[in-house]
Formats: structure tokens, sequence, C-alpha cells
């Protein structure tokens, strides 16, 4: 079994064995880790398995940290939708994640395993490994006749889309050459507003517009009949297969009904293109409070629960930094 690292890896060979993965996913291919290369704060890594001149595992990773003093406060490993396996061998899981932390900075304080798939068949092999299992949702919605994806949307949802059909608004989708840094930040502004006032972590802006120049992007936006922006959506493409990444509208449009207009036509244009799954991009942690978990399960999607896994590498330290971010977001919400 030989193990090769980054630039060892070769691209085409990499790029072919994510394609025909029956688990591939974007952020398993060599263009979302150049994406993730031209991002601040991102440092990015991939390991692969090869026997007999044939890879039989893979898994791409970025390290993300803050900069400045609380670099080592922050450091911590993200594992998107991988590893990828071939038949999902206990063996070669187990290896690729031994290798994998012999490769790993030591400064990381925890990995952290998205999966975009039912991992519990390998599930021994993790927990040997010391990788803990942690519950956390998501909607994956098929695409397949646009009547049957009509008809799985709930009654409220469909109203409210029919609401937002009488109100006139539109939604245009960008890619390609269509596809502009000055659409990108206009989008971007948007998310940021709509991010900043849920609280929640945004990418830089340059890791969205690396993803359009690797032709991974595709960016929808609802507008009035005037033309004005009421919200966007950024989708990432890969396969059949487009992955919900990062949407939103502004709130003083709320009762035009942007955001019901949106998911319908990003779901109509995924359908019209030949796309056969649409990932909603999360659903939050069971038995806590989510607030969009709602608004996504009427999409008539499949819930499922693929989980996380993690290791705590730095015990301590991350210790301190669960405690530094209680306090932080306590004298936050008083500093409002």
């Amino acid at each position: 079994m030989k193990v090769l690292c980054d630039k060892e890896i070769d691209r085409a060979t990499w790029s072919e064995f994510v394609r025909n993965h029956p688990k591939g996913n974007v952020f398993q291919t060599p263009e979302m880790y150049d994406a993730f290369a031209a991002t601040p704060g991102n440092e990015p890594h991939v390991i692969a398995l090869e026997e007999n001149n044939h890879i039989v595992a893979l898994m791409a990773w970025v390290v993300l940290y803050e900069a400045g003093w609380k670099k080592k406060l922050s450091m911590r490993s993200v594992i998107q939708g991988g590893p990828l396996v071939e038949s999902d061998k206990a063996e070669w899981l187990s290896l690729i994640l031994r290798e994998y932390e012999k490769q790993l900075d030591k400064g990381v304080i925890y990995s952290q395993i998205r999966n975009h798939n039912e991992m519990l068949v390998v599930n021994d092999a993790f927990q040997e490994c010391e990788y803990r299992f942690h519950s956390h949702l998501n909607f994956i919605i098929p695409l397949d006749e646009e009547e049957t994806v009509w008809n799985r949307i709930g009654k409220g949802r469909i109203k409210q889309i029919r609401k937002a059909q009488k109100n006139n608004l539109v939604v245009t989708a960008y890619t390609g050459a269509e596809l502009t840094d000055e659409k990108i930040e206009q989008g971007y502004a948007i998310i940021e507003t709509v991010y900043k006032r849920a609280g929640l972590p945004l990418v830089d802006i340059a890791q969205i517009k690396a993803a359009n120049e690797e032709k991974l992007l595709v960016l929808f936006f609802v507008q009035s009949a005037e033309g004005e922006v009421m919200g966007c959506r950024f989708g990432l493409l890969h396969g059949k297969e487009i992955y919900g990444w990062y949407a939103g509208s502004e709130s003083r449009f709320y009762s035009f009904y942007p955001n019901d207009m949106l998911i319908w036509e990003t779901l109509r244009w995924g359908i019209a293109n030949g796309y056969e799954v649409f990932d909603y991009g999360g659903a939050g942690e069971p038995n806590k409070p989510y607030g969009v978990r709602a608004f996504k399960q009427q999409m008539g999607g499949t819930l499922v629960n693929y989980g996380r896994y993690e290791k705590i590498h730095k015990p301590w330290r991350y210790r301190l930094g669960v405690w530094g971010l209680k306090v932080y977001k306590i004298l936050k919400r008083k500093s409002k």
C-alpha cells in the first residue's frame, strides 16, 4: 500500500476517483481544494492510498484558523464529505485515518468529519480510531419530474410560493461566464447581512470567487418585477448534485416571500439542467433549536442523519476554546 500526499497525487486520477465514487462530492474534488487554498485562514491538504497504481481511498481536509494570537486557540481540521474509501472497506478507512493524523499539523485542536452520506457501515473503524459520532440532520431532495417534486412540498410552503408568484418575483440563475465578480459581491453582501444577524459563520468571499473560477458555482438571484434584488443562493455543482451552500434574503422583503420562491426555482432549474439531487446543506442537531429546519422540512426532502465524527487532539485547548466562545457571546449580547 502506497501513501500519497498533496502534490504527489495526480490530479486527473484524483478527480476521476471522486467522480466515480458513489459517495463522491464537491468538497473532495481537486477544484474545491484549490478554492480552499485561495482562502485566507485555510490550509487544504489531501492524502490518498494507492494499491497496484490504483487509488483505493482518498481524504481531503482543510485546517482552519483565526489570524494573529487566536490561531493557537482556533486551529481545527474539517473533512467535509470524506473520507472516500472504495467499497467502504474498514481496513482502508482505518489506515487513511491513521496516516491523516501523521500528516496533521500538531497545532490542530480537533478534527471534524462532516458526512455527506451514510457512514454507519464503517462506524466500528471510526470508533477504533477514537472518532466519536454526533448526530447532525440534513434534507436531501430528489430532483425527478417537476410535478412530482411539487406534490411533495408541504401545503403551507406551496401557499407561500404561490404568494411569491402573485407578487411577480423572478429568479435568475448565473453560471460560467455570466457569473461575474460583481454579481458575486452583490450576492455576498446580502448573505453577509443575513449571517451576521443570525450570528452564523460565513466563508471569506475569496473562497466563493475561487469556486467560481473552478466552475463549481451557481448563483440564484430572486428579484422583484422591477428588478430589485431581494435575496440569493450560492450553490455548488458536482456531477448530478446541487449543494445548497449559502442562501438568504433581506428581512425587509419577507412579506413578498422571496425565500420560498428562491428554493422552488432552484429546484426547477436543477430539474431543467439535468441534476438529480439537491443537498440542503444541513439542518442542525436533533433536539436543538434550528431556525430554518421547519422551512426546509416543508420542501419535500428526505430527512437524514448522516451525522459527524469528531476527535479532540488537544483537550485542554478545546475546553478553553469552548469557554472563550461562551464568554464572547455573553459579552456580545451585553454590548447590544
